[in-house]
């Protein structure tokens, strides 16, 4: 299988770091309180495993071979049927997307999303500036963000997609 990153943008790398901060600052002032002391610690260890389930469901990289797509995310994956499916570059396809449901940029853009030019979408990406729409052939449809779109669109061809019509 031939592997493709993708990387996280300046925009997810930011609003990871400000939310930690802004976790670390509020887990510091809820400690202080007194009320905090009773109820901080059962806070504290749910929102720092909010923090980790997002980062160990998040996208980490893609790879194909024999004929499938696989999402890698930091903990598991998810494999897709590429024959059959059409594949093209789309920088518009993070335009206008709207999270239905998943996370919408802390670590990784992934889940259930909304466009009105698309309609609805499941997101594997960590850089919404490399858009590849893949359209499965069961008609779902997938937007990922390849640090490298053209090779993986060559890629996928290759593998037994045709190319999407733009």
């Amino acid at each position: 299988m031939t592997t493709y990153s993708t990387s996280m943008s300046a925009n997810v790398r930011w609003l990871g770091m400000t939310t930690v901060a802004i976790l670390v600052v509020a887990l510091v002032i809820l400690f202080g309180r007194d009320a905090g002391r009773s109820v901080g610690p059962a806070l504290g260890s749910v929102l720092v495993l909010i923090l980790l389930v997002t980062y160990l469901v998040s996208t980490r990289e893609y790879a194909m071979g024999e004929g499938t797509l696989v999402v890698r995310k930091v903990m598991g994956s998810k494999s897709f049927e590429l024959r059959g499916a059409s594949v093209g570059r789309d920088t518009l396809a993070f335009q206008g997307m709207t999270r239905v449901f998943g996370n919408g940029g802390f670590f990784a853009f992934d889940g259930l999303f909304y466009s009105g030019r698309l309609g609805f979408v499941r997101s594997y990406a960590r850089n919404r500036e490399h858009g590849v729409v893949v359209y499965l052939a069961g008609g779902r449809k997938l937007v990922l963000s390849p640090d490298e779109p053209d090779a993986f669109v060559t890629a996928a061809l290759a593998q037994g997609a045709v190319l999407a019509a733009p």
